[in-house]
């Protein structure tokens, strides 16, 4: 399960929303100061996430939640947005040149058509619901109270 941990931003009855933002990977290392990546990374603001999540849970306004998407579905959704179509731009590719025995013209045209394709059956399996792509609350994180 890849985990995060969110705020709860509105409380909906049957479902909450919940707030995350993403960080970089970038800053972690000692090259920081001179690493173009690392520059660029603390210039741009990170990227805030929000999802609505149905849960019977009983929680409240900014309380803080760990949520989770399994491995499996993560990636399920990789192979399917970025292999479908690969696979389909080269076997068309192939087939064009060696099978057909195509110029350039048509190898490019039938590699650009098995592309097309492969991005509409990704985007169809997508759409079936086929993978768990949601996040899930794992469990509502502990507050911390403040003794002074």
């Amino acid at each position: 399960m890849i985990e995060e941990v969110a705020t709860v931003s509105a409380v909906y009855e049957g479902g909450v929303e919940v707030v995350c933002f993403s960080k970089s990977a970038c800053g972690q290392c000692q090259q920081n100061s001179q690493c173009g990546t690392g520059i660029v990374s603390k210039a741009l603001p990170g990227r805030e996430h929000r999802f609505l999540i149905t849960t019977d849970l009983s929680l409240t306004v900014n309380q803080q939640v760990r949520i989770g998407i399994p491995e499996h579905s993560l990636i399920g959704s990789a192979i399917v947005v970025y292999l479908f179509p690969l696979l389909l731009l080269l076997g068309a590719a192939l087939l064009a040149s060696v099978g057909f025995g195509m110029g350039d013209a048509g190898t490019l045209a039938s590699a650009s058509a098995g592309a097309v394709i492969g991005f509409w059956l990704a985007s169809h399996y997508a759409k079936g619901n086929r993978l768990q792509t949601e996040p899930i609350i794992i469990s509502p994180m502990l507050s911390v109270a403040n003794l002074d």
